[in-house]
């Protein structure tokens, strides 16, 4: 019987420093991952195994620019914690872990590049930064007033790099300029952005450098807005004024309340009265009920009487294309006091709506981010590489039109393949179903149940040449970690039955 030899993933710190007149008292603190047959026991400090490993990631960005370097120490990025019942396990750390130690510790990083990124190199001693990873390992923040070493050397040579809560990539800058250049002649503007691109993060940048004083984000996706909230503060920091506001219904199903909304209204007023600068973060399911737009609730008034200086649609290609979401944006985009906003549409599939904006569109895909990914060392040797944490990513499409001909019939949307259409449920409120409730389905049901069950029966039925991902036992075997969303929690228990 042919046997395996078990092998264990091991990510480690390292620390080199490159012996010339320019890093003179520098260390630079990176990180690596290793795949080993030996326990973390057997993988000390400095073995042979993790400097090699080391010395292999190093050579990456070392050897095209043939630089020498002096490797100092290796060490396993693991640290014991104690888990909230009292057990205790174990946990990996990273580079950036400890580079925070040190900012923490009054020291600064090193930049001997143009790269605006971060960079992992400080003018530290060995010691220190052996005190710093023994720090993170420990769970503390910063090294104590005994451990931190005296940080003697010339500083006027190299520029020193304070600690940034954000800075942006290279191509989110580009981003960033090219829309400065396009708002000050034409009024929109298309980000044509996959996943991970740092939309949000990208969105705020632009509003803090042209500094735009009244903005909305509007969303068909209302449980976006933690996130939106979260890199608010860490874009503008807490010494801004700028405000972030979003209404405090306490469900998203609330359609109204009086109160609320009459709330919502003063401070919106008093904000733009105050001439306090503030993003506000609204959805279009709140919006398009309200009565300016021909919804039949008293609602939202000061939201479209506001002379907006910048909206943002994120994910602009939902929501936004039907008569409602329509008059909710013409509400929005009209002139108000001889000023008309900017507009900012967001999406990673911009599909039904890119044609409406020509050329004002940037667009960065997965094959851009992964070709920066893998150059980066060789045109910034040394720096950080801001694209090493995004793991590759393989995008498989599959054409439905001949396998489902006969597609669903569309009757609360335009007609193209929308989801949130095909997984509705019967309310068995007509005004809401479009139609009254079917004899034999009932509340629940799925409206298109045909169309549904067929769609799980083709990506799951044996098939060694279709490629769907459930249609062999090996790939129902790959794809069991997978995990599959549905609009809502209605079409997720219909189709639990």
């Amino acid at each position: 019987m042919q046997s395996y030899e078990a092998t264990v993933s091991y990510k480690l710190i390292y620390v080199f420093t490159i012996p010339d007149t320019k890093h003179e008292g520098c260390l630079k603190i990176g990180e690596t991952s290793l795949d080993s047959a030996r326990s973390y026991k057997q993988l000390t400090p400095n073995c042979d195994e993790l400097n090699s490993a080391a010395r292999t990631r190093i050579d990456q960005y070392t050897k095209t620019a043939l630089i020498d370097y002096d490797l100092l120490h290796t060490e396993l990025a693991r640290r014991q914690v104690r888990l909230a019942d009292g057990t205790e396990d174990w946990t990996v750390f990273s580079d950036v872990d400890v580079h925070n130690v040190l900012y923490a510790s009054g020291y600064q990083s090193i930049k001997f590049s143009s790269t605006n990124q971060d960079s992992e190199w400080f003018r530290i001693d060995l010691n220190t930064a052996k005190l710093a990873i023994q720090a993170v390992k420990e769970g503390r923040p910063s090294l104590t007033a005994g451990e931190v070493a005296a940080n003697n050397g010339d500083t006027d040579t190299i520029q020193t790099v304070p600690k940034k809560a954000i800075v942006l990539r290279e191509e989110q800058r580009d981003c960033v300029s090219r829309t400065r250049s396009v708002f000050r002649k034409q009024d929109k503007m298309l980000w044509n952005c996959k996943m991970r691109f740092g939309k949000t993060v990208t969105a705020y940048s632009l509003i803090k450098e042209e500094n735009y004083q009244k903005v909305i984000v509007v969303t068909h996706r209302p449980a976006v807005e933690a996130g939106w909230r979260e890199d608010f503060a860490l874009v503008f920091g807490k010494d801004s004024n700028r405000v972030f506001h979003s209404k405090a219904y306490a469900r998203q199903e609330d359609l109204y309340d009086a109160k609320i909304d009459a709330d919502n209204d003063r401070t919106l007023r008093n904000l733009s009265d105050s001439g306090t600068p503030f993003v506000y973060f609204a959805s279009v399911q709140d919006l398009r009920h309200s009565a300016p737009v021909g919804g039949k609730y008293n609602k939202n008034n000061a939201v479209f009487q506001m002379d907006w200086d910048l909206i943002i649609y994120d994910e602009a290609h939902e929501g936004t294309q039907t008569d409602l979401g329509q008059a909710v944006q013409t509400a929005l985009e009209a002139e108000k006091n001889g000023k008309a906003p900017k507009i900012l549409s967001l999406s990673g599939t911009p599909y039904n709506i890119i044609g409406k904006y020509e050329e004002n569109v940037y667009s960065w895909d997965y094959v851009m981010e992964q070709k920066r990914k893998r150059e980066w060392d060789q045109i910034h040797p040394g720096d950080h590489n801001p694209y090493a944490d995004l793991p590759e990513m393989r995008i498989l499409t599959f054409d439905l039109g001949k396998a489902m001909e006969t597609s669903y019939r569309y009757e609360t949307f335009d007609a193209a393949f929308n989801f949130t259409e095909f997984f509705r449920t019967w309310t068995g409120d007509p005004k809401q179903d479009f139609r009254p409730l079917p004899s034999g389905a009932k509340v629940g049901d799925f409206v298109h149940e045909d169309d549904v069950i067929r769609f799980l029966d083709l990506i799951s039925a044996d098939d060694s040449e279709s490629g769907y991902p459930f249609s062999t036992p090996e790939r129902r075997e790959m794809f069991r970690h997978t995990f599959w969303m549905v609009p809502g929690v209605k079409a997720a228990r219909a189709l639990s039955v």
